[in-house]
């Protein structure tokens, strides 16, 4: 998001702190100059916000960043040459700058307002951030240099840190969404004077060379190929919603076509372009907090209503490319409410942000460590109350250690089904069930359904991937190491009201494990477990014949050596008045073509499953009547299925299965 060049007012900035009147000597320092600080304060006293390192052994920093006002109180003209606060130069003025009697220059030192002498010149900043070394001191000088006297004008003011309202708050992001080798980024050095506290945050991952915004081999002209894209949000603190937008188009250009020859989009609800994009307003205490730049439709319905309530860690949105910004990222800001109950942030905004469990290590380092094969998660710095580090850094929101896994693939095979629809869609791949069932519930109580679960193994660990679509009613995730008690589960969980929505197996420990995603239904169901290929398709017959049930999802297993009369063949069969088809061919590509040919003839698939017959991969598909578009891939990698849903994504597709090829 960007900022507004400065701006010379008379008397018109709000004071936080008296103003300071100092006289002297003509030819020691300047007479009748005030200078008082609007921002950021609190009793009394500015706000100085607390950084992470600049190195890994380095020590914890603050950001000075003040907002003043400088009055003119003499009779002539004077000339500013330079500021400075705690003896560090705060200014970068390229010229003097000139106060008119009674007027009040608006200065704030930060990486922003930035000018150049001739428009081929690069734009330098006007002024600096002043960054001090732990422990801090209690006060800081405020210097102010005018053309003609010896001495500056100073000022003295009390500093101190601060925790926000419901704080320290919760980084925007959670761990468990991140791939392997992937960390959020950011630095406190955001740009424009509004905003020198917020955050434009994004996720970085390691590519062999450096940690990358962009997904190994991804085209860089479209937004899915950020790593950030699509990624969710969550509530940094809890709180209740002031406005949210939902419906702002995202930009079709990527990168931005800055000619202008794109439209700019408008909301359908409000008939304006919004700078912050999609976006939600949330108050905490007497702070408004902004989550900007989401994607379309991805902020939950309840949420677009003022007042709605907020948990700290709650999904809130998926980061998107709307509004103001050239890339995918979500910025983040929190400014003071202006009147009690007005729900609205200071539209000058400058307030400090600091969280609790995170970790940083500056990408610098990161690249150089990474590079050697040799990062550890002593590596980090844990930050407790505090912000980004200076420098651009890498960030990791939690207590946990940083798992950089040196030789880490993602090899595996995913076939991709995708039908039209508009639920928000989340996608989790995580090592290990326990991480796995912990995930399952935070999004359970954000309202998300478990209603898609694979596993593999990958880089040594059994990885559970799971499509999440967002929905209500009651739900279970159950795991069995036998079939006759998983059976007698699901038919339990039947008798409750929940039908099996998919179903994974896989042999380990000499056992074959299987695992189930049910959510809430009343249609007639049936689970069956057939010893053959064969088997299954009488089974299929049987039910739709007898009992007018279809088959809808099925899960081979299959036993060395592979043959279709050899294994487990579970199929799930459910009351429908639509037929179901049941379609295989000896190749990806063939079973592509089929694909093709029955979406020309209104039948779309729902599932898919493959088989080894000696050394031949067969492919099976179900079909069954429908509308509206629909998508297939087969690609290599989870991160490029999850590149491939958020590309259908943005053309109104969902996932309705995905197969893990063994």
């Amino acid at each position: 998001m960007q900022s507004q060049s400065p701006t010379r007012r008379r008397n018109t900035l709000p004071g936080a702190l008296a103003l300071l009147l100092l006289g002297a000597a003509a030819d020691s320092q300047a007479q009748n100059l005030g200078i008082r600080v609007t921002a950021p304060t609190q009793d009394e006293r500015v706000l100085i916000q607390p950084l992470g390192p600049d190195a890994a052994d380095g020590p914890m920093r603050a950001r000075v960043s003040l907002r003043m006002g400088i009055t003119n109180n003499e009779a002539t003209p004077i000339k500013i040459t330079k500021i400075e606060i705690l003896g560090q130069p705060a200014s970068n003025f390229l010229s003097p700058r000139v106060v008119q009697p009674g007027e009040e220059y608006a200065f704030h030192n930060c990486n922003c307002n930035y000018e150049k002498e001739n428009d081929s010149d690069p734009d330098v900043p006007m002024s600096y951030p002043v960054l001090i070394d732990a422990p801090y001191p209690a006060t800081a000088t405020i210097a102010v240099y005018v053309q003609g006297f010896r001495a500056p004008v100073m000022k003295t003011v009390a500093i101190t840190t601060h925790t926000n309202d419901g704080g320290p708050l919760r980084y925007p992001a959670k761990p468990s969404d991140l791939r392997n080798n992937e960390a959020w980024s950011t630095t406190s050095n955001h740009p424009g004077d509004s905003q020198a506290f917020g955050l434009d945050t994004h996720v970085r991952g390691w590519n062999g060379t450096a940690w990358s915004t962009l997904y190994p081999g991804a085209d860089a002209n479209r937004t899915e190929g950020r790593r950030a894209y699509g990624m969710p949000v969550y509530a940094m603190a809890s709180g209740t919603v002031c406005s949210a937008l939902n419906d702002l188009p995202e930009w079709k250009s990527y990168p931005r076509d800055e000619t202008g020859t794109e439209p700019t989009p408008t909301s359908p609800s409000t008939g304006k372009y919004s700078k912050g994009g999609n976006h939600v307003y949330v108050r905490t205490g007497d702070e408004i907090a902004l989550y900007a730049h989401l994607q379309p439709g991805s902020i939950p319905d309840e949420l677009l209503q003022p007042g709605a309530t907020i948990k700290q860690g709650q999904y809130l949105g998926k980061v998107g490319y709307s509004g103001a910004t050239s890339g995918p990222h979500v910025h983040i800001h929190v400014a003071r409410e202006t009147e009690p109950g007005s729900c609205k942030g200071n539209g000058i905004r400058p307030l400090t942000m600091t969280f609790g469990k995170l970790q940083s290590l500056t990408r610098d380092e990161a690249d150089y460590l990474a590079s050697q094969h040799d990062m550890d998660p002593l590596d980090w710095t844990h930050l407790a109350n505090h912000s980004s580090p200076h420098k651009p850094s890498l960030l990791y929101p939690t207590s946990q250690p940083y798992a950089f896994i040196d030789a880490a693939t993602d090899n595996r095979r995913f076939i991709g089904v995708w039908q039209a629809g508009n639920q928000i869609e989340l996608r989790v791949n995580l090592a290990g069930w326990e991480a796995f069932t912990q995930k399952w519930d935070e999004l359970s109580k954000d309202r998300f359904r478990l209603v898609e679960i694979n596993t593999y193994v990958e880089n040594g660990k059994r990885q559970y991937q799971g499509v999440f679509k967002r929905g209500g009613g009651n739900h279970a995730l159950w795991r069995s190491d036998s079939w006759g008690e998983f059976d007698a589960k699901q038919k339990e969980f039947y008798k409750a009201g929940l039908r099996l929505a998919d179903i994974a197996s896989f042999s380990a420990g000499g056992k074959t494990h299987y695992v189930g995603a049910f959510v809430a239904g009343n249609a007639w169901q049936r689970v069956e477990n057939t010893s053959s290929l064969f088997e299954l398709a009488l089974a299929s017959n049987a039910n739709s014949n007898m009992w007018g049930l279809e088959l809808v999802d099925i899960e081979f297993l299959q036993s060395a050596p592979y043959s279709v009369e050899s294994g487990e063949f579970i199929g799930v069969y459910r009351a429908s008045n639509d037929k179901t088809q049941m379609i295989s061919a000896g190749s990806y590509a063939e079973f592509a073509d089929k694909w093709r040919e029955q979406h020309k003839i209104g039948m779309r698939l729902i599932d898919v499953e493959t088989y080894r017959h000696g050394e031949q991969r067969f492919y099976v598909g179900l079909f069954r009547p429908g509308t509206g578009s629909s998508g297939l891939e087969l690609v290599t990698g989870y991160q490029k299925l999850f590149q491939s849903a958020e590309k259908h994504g943005k053309q109104g597709r969902r996932l309705v299965d995905v197969h893990v090829l063994p």
